[in-house]
């Protein structure tokens, strides 16, 4: 136990090396959407709105809790990398700062999902609401967020501390995983068993990072991810406000 404390810490000071060779390399840890990486919401629209008013409401959480914190691995010589992985990475506790993330995906999430329904002009209106009363609406997207996996993967290639060196001539300091699953269903407001439309999905994303390049744009992972998984269903419901819009109706 003592020989794991001692590597933690030794694994944490490493860590913090790297993202203290360069000024404020960590960047804005926070929620931002569009992500900054494209700069704009997607770009599929449809020629007439359903005439309808619809709301977003937050998500269901139905992720795991899982957590694995194990950096110190990467400190031993002749282990060449250390893994942290988390189920729910907004809720860790004094996690390292590189793996610090500041999101409510629940509200986050059904906001953002609002906003690009919004500007495709799928419906006359899209809302967020906190639930059905808060603003009149025919018909309610309501969703359900499974995964969004945070897996950090820290290089020492196989040198311990000493494999910091590596890091100050640009090889990779980290490879970090982005996972995200959710399914989205449209109902009509008053008969939520009624579903007019639905679609699960799912996006994974993988990047490199160095203190020279990739620490600030981590956490962009998951607005990125939202987006990239959004694109099917943007997609699948302009289609069908251009081409059959009372399926997207209360019957």
């Amino acid at each position: 136990m003592m020989r794991v404390s001692f590597a933690r810490r030794v694994a944490s000071l490493v860590v913090m090396l790297g993202c203290l060779l360069l000024t404020g390399c960590l960047g804005n840890r926070d929620w931002q959407y569009p992500p900054s990486s494209t700069g704009s919401y997607l770009s599929t629209k449809a020629a007439v709105s359903v005439p309808a008013k619809a709301i977003v409401l937050p998500l269901e959480d139905l992720r795991g809790e899982g957590v694995k914190e194990e950096y110190w691995k990467a400190t031993i010589p002749l282990v060449p990398y250390g893994d942290t992985k988390y189920e729910r990475p907004e809720t860790v506790k004094s996690p390292e700062e590189v793996d610090v993330l500041r999101f409510d995906p629940s509200q986050d999430f059904a906001r953002s999902i609002a906003a690009e329904l919004s500007r495709a002009g799928v419906y006359t209106s899209v809302t967020f609401a906190k639930d059905e009363q808060e603003y009149p609406a025919e018909v309610v997207f309501r969703g359900r967020i499974r995964s969004t996996e945070w897996k950090r993967r820290l290089y020492t290639y196989m040198l311990g501390p000493v494999g910091v060196v590596f890091w100050l001539v640009g090889f990779p300091m980290s490879e970090t995983t982005t996972e995200l699953e959710l399914d989205l269903q449209l109902t009509p407001v008053n008969d939520p068993t009624k579903v007019l439309w639905n679609m699960t999905m799912d996006f994974e994303g993988k990047q490199f990072d160095s203190p020279y390049y990739g620490i600030e744009n981590a956490v962009e992972s998951y607005p990125l991810a939202l987006q990239e998984a959004l694109k099917p269903a943007i997609a699948d419901l302009v289609g069908l406000a251009n081409q059959d819009p009372n399926r997207l109706l209360p019957r």
